[in-house]
Parts: C-alpha cells; sequence; structure tokens
C-alpha cells in the first residue's frame, strides 16, 4: 500500500500521543503539547487525509492539547498506525517498514518532532546532539538503521532510566540531518538551525555539498 509522506509524517508524530476507546462511549486520540503550531499542522494532516480536523484545546497551563474524536477515523488510524498501549509493545507499523526510503524519513521526521531531543540552548551547550528516545526498543532499531543507510552514523542503542536511547553527536550528521531532513515543531525547528549554522556557517544554512532534501 503506497503512503502519502503526511501520513506517514504523521504515524511518526502519534509517538506523542494517548489513545481513548471505550466502546459505545469514546473514541479519541489525543496530543498534548506546549508548541501549539505544532498541532496546528497536526490538524491540518488529519483533515485532508481523514477528513476530521478535531479540536485544540487548552489542556493545562502552559500547553494545549489537540483531540481528534470519532469512531470511524480513530479505527482507521489505529489500522495503519498499529499503535499498541502501553507504547513499549508498539513497534514500527509495518506499513512504514514496506515503503521506500523517501516516505520512511518522513515518519522519522515526524517521530523526531514527537519524542526526538535537542540541547535545552543549543548555542551555549557543552554536548550538542540530537536525540531519539523511546520505552519501545524495536522502533529505534528501525530508525537507527534507517539512518545509517542514509549515511549517518549513530551512537550504540543504549538503555538509560528505563528507556532505550541513541544520539547523533557528529558535526556533519547533525547539521545534514538539519538540512536533508529537518522538522514541522517549530522549536526544533529553530535549535536544529542554530547548530547548523554553528557548524557551517560557510553555506548559510543551505544544503551542504552532496546533500540533497527530502521531500
Amino acid at each position: 500500500m503506497k503512503l502519502e509522506p503526511e501520513v506517514a509524517y504523521l504515524l511518526g508524530a502519534l509517538r506523542d500521543s494517548t489513545i481513548d476507546i471505550r466502546k459505545g462511549k469514546n473514541y479519541e486520540i489525543k496530543i498534548a503539547q506546549k508548541e501549539s503550531e505544532w498541532l496546528s499542522v497536526l490538524q491540518k494532516i488529519f483533515l485532508k487525509h481523514f477528513n476530521n480536523s478535531g479540536k485544540i484545546t487548552q489542556h493545562s497551563k502552559g500547553a494545549k492539547i489537540l483531540r481528534i474524536t470519532g469512531k470511524e477515523t480513530v479505527y482507521k488510524v489505529l489500522e495503519i498506525s498499529q499503535m499498541q498501549v502501553p507504547q513499549v509493545k508498539w513497534n514500527t507499523p509495518k506499513i512504514i517498514e514496506e515503503q521506500k526510503n523517501l516516505i520512511q524519513l518522513q515518519y522519522l521526521k515526524g517521530f523526531f518532532d514527537a519524542e526526538g531531543g535537542l540541547p535545552r540552548d543549543p548555542k551555549t551547550a557543552k554536548q550538542k546532539y540530537i536525540s531519539f528516545s523511546q520505552k519501545n526498543k524495536q522502533s529505534l532499531e528501525f530508525l537507527r538503521i534507517l539512518l545509517i543507510e542514509n549515511g549517518f552514523r549513530p551512537t550504540n542503542l543504549t538503555i538509560c532510566g528505563g528507556v532505550w536511547e541513541f544520539r547523533l553527536t557528529r558535526k556533519n550528521d547533525i547539521a545534514n540531518f538539519s538540512i536533508k531532513i529537518g522538522s514541522l515543531h517549530k522549536d526544533k525547528q529553530r535549535k536544529l538551525k542554530i547548530l547548523e549554522r554553528a557548524y557551517f556557517p560557510q553555506f548559510g544554512g543551505g544544503a551542504l555539498p552532496g546533500v540533497e532534501a527530502a521531500v
């Protein structure tokens, strides 16, 4: 089954979601975030591909929540995402494993926007990195191999504090990630660009030689 790039991205972004199904009563996917503009990005994808925009409401102080309700939409998303609760049981969706490289990179991009990490202040941080963390080991193994196949050199997969994690720490890898994969999450996008310019100011935020941006 061919998958649209935006839907692949959404499947990765759903790593930051929770699901509430009470048969006959409630069918809901919830994504809470401080970055409300990112929720608007996801809302547009839901509307375009699932004809359901849901609602963004206040969740808590400093955070909002996107609620997607409706039995048909929730079950359709569940079918393609193979979402499991708790998430430690949620492996990479089979439909993602079957896609071509560029579509898989969109999934990785969504996964990063949901669960990826960067230094709080990339300008002053002694350690500069891009991290991927998740309780489910297989999902990170898939992403790590995908990055290796695309020329990146991630660290080994280790467990710390009950979650699995790997990082990109090399200068070229961090800059290339910003250019080749990037982010739709405003704060992460900003931090990636700071790291990119810090490592390769001579390119002014443009593509490095030999690197093409993923669509």
